[in-house]
């Protein structure tokens, strides 16, 4: 089965020791970054993003490798 560029990300931040929390969205995958008050964001085809909020988060996609 192949794998989607959604669950490679997960698996990192996973393996960083974030946690993932119940998010308002249903666009969006909640993560909870270790010691900090912010939070990553995983859309359902890979986005990611970080920030305190949604709409207040900054594309990190770019970062990412294909």
């Amino acid at each position: 089965m192949k794998r989607i560029k959604e669950d490679k990300i997960v698996e990192i931040l996973l393996a960083k020791g974030c946690k993932e929390i119940k998010s308002k969205s249903k666009k969006y995958r909640k993560f909870e970054r270790p010691g900090t008050t912010d939070f990553y964001f995983i859309g359902h085809n890979g986005a990611l993003r970080a920030g305190k909020n949604i709409s207040d988060s900054v594309s990190l996609t770019r970062f990412i490798k294909a």
